[in-house]
């Protein structure tokens, strides 16, 4: 089975070697770019499932201090 990593790095190879030679950039280099962007945004969607966990954590014990307290009732 193919990881998106791996699939995505094939993609991008191969678009970079499909360039005309006038506009071609370091497939290489073109790689290394696109697979920082990736891992950026793979880290800012960590962050954000990280931080509605923490909402969700907050908001249930919420729920259960106030039907501890007799108020949710």
């Amino acid at each position: 089975m193919v990881s998106n990593f791996e699939r995505i790095l094939v993609e991008i190879r191969q678009g970079a070697d499909q360039m005309p030679e006038d506009r071609k950039l370091d497939s290489e280099a073109a790689v290394k770019l696109i697979m920082e962007i990736v891992d950026l945004e793979d880290q800012n969607r960590i962050k954000a499932i990280h931080g509605i966990n923490q909402k969700i954590k907050g908001m249930i014990k919420n729920a259960t201090t106030m039907d501890n307290s007799g108020e949710g009732n």
